[in-house]
């Protein structure tokens, strides 16, 4: 069995907030090279849950999707991942089901291949720079956490650099941030109120943490660069656009991307490959240390790409929004289909789309159960335009047959759900290399809503019928109870007038209950009780009702029926009660006294008159016994 269907081999990548920088450039580089070798992509994508641990698990769910044993290599991007254990759960499956070459990006897992950045070098190239080009000897440095790999090497080449050229290492012009956007104003109020004489430069691990050293530092009435000049690391898209434009390393995500897949690829043709491959950056200097080389056209591109992403972000939040109204309130799972299927139809940037749910999504008490998932059903999709639905398939499989394409398909997959609980996932193609929806976590959440909203709708009905039936059961014999009567009764009564056969009303009264309950004890009593409603059932052959009136109290009615028809009823009644008499271990009997009438009714006659008239007859046989006795 091939992932997607087809008989090329497919990469499956592991990948999550495919919405951000980083992970959009990575996967446009694998897009790019697994094509041109003729590959699949199955991207399984997550989005974080914000703290909320029952929503975190239903996204974690996505590492049970993938068909490990059938991928033909894995690329595990494990920085993006948010989720507490994603990565744990990821390389268990790995460790424990596949068997083709996994390669990490951006971060060595010492188990697998990876493709890295030398994070010992990657910041060579601006301390050189701010130390030969400018003349600067104050430089001090914003690092990443303390003890995280990656800030602790960026560190240590600042110290190997400044001890090469026999400047001074000031511990006090360290100071470890976080990686984001809070440290870089704690940095720069320490740095003001030290002793040390200012910095003619700050170094800053990471661009995120160099924007706030300059907002931060402008605060102080600081000028960039014309007093401290202000670099970062990783060119991420707001670096070009701020003013002034950031000094930076560019991290080369889509070469690493194009390179993990090359390295997948010569393993598979049996190519020997070092375990660790690392990409060179690209320092791109611009107007924060004063070295405006091409900043202002790359800024002027990048501000005119903001304003296409913008008015596409605006777009889809509005899209949305409508999506979320119209889902509002549906209560069946054709009319979200049918509403899934205009807006997705609507979106002219994908090929190929699928909704798939599991055949049981509704009923997501098994969650526990190891194969949940793997029978699913395709309820929305279409391929080139051209709509499917309510196809039946193996996850396995991941997309129905119908779906299947004679080249390679690059497919992002995410998970459908309610807090912890798995309906199923969709499956998006894109038309040309792009590797997310605008707001594709909002869209996932309103589509997840309003499934859960219709498994809630079906449960509640659900309750109620059970309800319904309770409130007409006994509880004790599971015979109809006497609120039957006029809902049932009054019904095979209509139906008599409507057909006009005959309605057979019959009564039974048990003998001697009080005997039993005062000699034997009450549980004997619900003992004989029980006999009774069971030789009732017994002789039920044609949809009759039976009812228990209360206490001693039974009833049946039957439709279309004659006398030949009543003494087999009557007679089946008696034997099955006989054979309870006959081979009973208990030191009692269980008798009765019955009647039972026959009638055309019309649309005057009542249950009520037809109960009284067998009522009549029974009390008449109950009494020729007690004569009997005395």
């Amino acid at each position: 069995m091939r992932v997607l269907g087809s008989k090329r081999k497919t990469i499956g990548v592991f990948i999550s907030q495919v919405n951000q920088e980083f992970q959009d450039n990575l996967s446009k580089g694998i897009i790019t090279k697994a094509k041109e070798l003729d590959y699949n992509v199955a991207f399984f994508t997550n989005f974080g849950g914000y703290g909320q641990p029952a929503y975190d698990k239903g996204e974690a769910e996505i590492t049970n999707l993938p068909n490990y044993e059938e991928l033909d290599g894995i690329i595990i991007a494990p920085d993006t991942f948010v989720l507490q254990n994603l990565e744990t759960q990821y390389k268990d499956n790995i460790n424990r089901r596949s068997k083709c070459p996994v390669v990490s990006v951006r971060r060595e897992l010492k188990e697998y291949y990876n493709v890295l950045i030398d994070d010992y070098t990657v910041l060579d190239e601006i301390i050189h720079h701010m130390i030969e080009e400018h003349g600067f000897t104050r430089i001090n440095f914003l690092a990443g956490p303390k003890d995280f790999p990656d800030s602790e090497k960026r560190l240590a080449a600042y110290r190997k650099i400044l001890s090469e050229h026999h400047i001074p290492i000031e511990e006090d012009r360290i100071y470890y941030g976080d990686f984001w956007k809070y440290a870089g104003a704690s940095a720069v109020e320490h740095w003001m109120d030290s002793d040390l004489p200012r910095p003619q430069a700050i170094i800053c691990a990471n661009d995120h943490m160099a924007l706030t050293v300059c907002n931060a530092l402008a605060k102080y009435k600081v000028l960039v660069p014309e007093e401290i000049v202000v670099t970062g690391c990783d060119d991420i898209e707001d670096s070009a656009e701020f003013t002034p434009s950031l000094t930076t390393a560019k991290m080369p995500v889509f070469e690493m991307g194009i390179e993990a897949v090359m390295k997948i690829h010569r393993l598979n043709q049996g190519i020997k490959e070092p375990q660790n491959t690392y990409i060179k950056t690209i320092t791109i200097y611009r107007a924060s240390c004063g070295c405006k080389k091409n900043w202002y056209q790359e800024g002027n591109d990048r501000r005119q790409n903001h304003i296409v992403i913008r008015e596409n972000l605006q777009r889809a939040i509005t899209h949305n929004a409508y999506m979320s109204a119209d889902l509002t309130g549906l209560t069946k799972l054709e009319d979200i289909n049918q509403k899934i299927w205009t807006y997705i139809y609507e979106n002219i940037n994908f090929t190929h789309f699928c909704l798939c749910l599991r055949k049981d999504w509704a009923n997501y008490y098994d969650d526990n159960d190891a194969e949940k998932g793997s029978s699913m059903i395709m309820e929305v999709g279409f391929k080139n335009r051209i709509g499917h639905s309510k196809l039946d398939f193996s996850q396995k499989e991941l997309i129905p047959e119908e779906l299947e394409e004679d080249k390679p398909m690059a497919y992002y997959f995410a998970i459908l759900h309610h807090q912890e609980h798995f309906f199923g996932y969709v499956g998006i193609s894109f038309e040309t290399i792009q590797t997310y929806m605008l707001t594709f976590q909002a869209w996932l959440i309103n589509v997840s809503n309003a499934l859960e909203n219709v498994r809630v709708h079906d449960e509640l009905n659900r309750l109620i019928t059970k309800l319904e039936e309770f409130s007409i059961h006994d509880d004790l014999t599971g015979l109809y109870n006497r609120r039957a009567l006029n809902t049932i009764g009054n019904k095979y009564l209509k139906q008599c007038v409507e057909s006009r056969s005959k309605l057979m009303v019959f009564t039974a009264d048990m003998d001697k209950l009080k005997f039993i309950n005062d000699k034997f004890g009450h549980a004997y009593g619900d003992v004989a009780l029980k006999v009774v409603a069971e030789s009732m059932q017994q002789a039920a052959n044609h949809n009759e009702i039976c009812i228990r009136m209360g206490g001693d109290e039974f009833m049946a009615i039957g439709i279309d029926y004659d006398e030949e028809k009543l003494e087999r009823f009557i007679e089946h009644f008696l034997e099955s009660l006989n054979r309870f008499n006959f081979i009973t271990d208990y030191d009692f009997g269980v008798y009765v006294s019955y009647g039972s009438h026959l009638i055309h009714p019309d649309e005057d006659t009542s249950i009520e008159s037809c109960l009284g008239i067998a009522d009549k007859l029974m009390y008449h046989q109950k009494y020729e016994k007690e004569s009997k006795r005395r």
